[in-house]
């Protein structure tokens, strides 16, 4: 079965999932291209640490999770950064607090790296499991 016939073939709450996630996704992505940083992180986790009530039937962590993952494979040149800022934002729309993290490593003549991901509750979402090589950073709040 084909890509768009298993699209098709999925209820219509995960349909709509699937293309809020790449919308996020493609924002995020040409974000990161043309805006300073702290505005695409301001913009996809404004609300985030401040979750809205859910009226129930709204889809799972696990779901918003889910649709990331699979829109990741329509929109080229994702990161797990784009990846973590679109889970927020979808995650933050969908009354879900969570928490971006990022992580450092390098040094001892080892080329920089950096790594992003998502956390909510102590528990990684998007981008994990992270490598011990990577020294997480102070805890980013999105409203600075």
């Amino acid at each position: 079965m084909g890509s768009l016939a298993r699209f098709i073939a999925l209820p219509p709450a995960e349909r709509r999932l699937i293309v809020a996630a790449t919308g996020l996704l493609a924002a995020a992505r040409v974000g990161l291209w043309v805006l300073p940083f702290r505005w695409v992180h301001r913009a996809s986790g404004a609300v985030a640490n401040r979750p809205r009530p859910r009226g129930g039937g709204g889809p799972s962590v696990e779901r918003i999770v889910w649709a990331v993952g699979a829109a990741d494979r329509l929109v080229p040149r994702t990161t797990c950064l784009v990846r973590a800022l679109a889970a927020q934002g979808l995650l933050a729309c969908r009354g879900h607090a969570s928490q971006l993290r990022l992580g450092v490593a390098g040094g001892s003549g080892r080329a920089f790296e950096a790594h992003a991901w998502l956390e909510r509750d102590g528990r990684i979402l998007i981008g994990g499991p992270v490598e011990a090589r990577y020294v997480p950073l102070p805890a980013l709040d999105p409203q600075r």
